[in-house]
């Protein structure tokens, strides 16, 4: 077994102002739809926190960051993105993740 290729991983966080969930919602659901659409996207998924409805997370596969810096350079991010901002009550967190080969710390008998 060797180490897998994952491409460009994103993890972003938004955290949005309880008042403003309704709002926000549609705006996220387009952007879902419209990012699944995009023919580099791998996979696009959006999460809430239980336990704090107005805290989002994005977790999203790209095949390489090209792929990313294109998704962040559509139509529909650069259109709902700043819609979505304007309602934050603190800072998007996004964190770029590289895949963890295991087989550079493991031996394979070690599975």
């Amino acid at each position: 077994m060797g180490g897998r290729k994952s491409g460009a991983q994103v993890i972003a966080q938004d955290f949005i102002k309880s008042e403003a969930l309704d709002i926000v919602a549609p705006l996220y659901r387009e952007l879902v739809q419209a990012t699944r659409q995009e023919p580099l996207c791998i996979s696009y998924e959006l999460f809430t926190n239980q336990s704090d409805p107005g805290h989002f997370v994005f977790i999203e596969t790209w095949p390489d960051r090209a792929a990313l810096d294109q998704h962040c350079a559509t139509e529909h991010f650069r259109r709902l993105v700043p819609q979505i901002n304007a309602h934050q009550r603190a800072p998007c967190a996004v964190t770029l993740m590289d895949g963890f080969a295991v087989s550079k710390f493991m031996k394979e008998q070690e599975f």
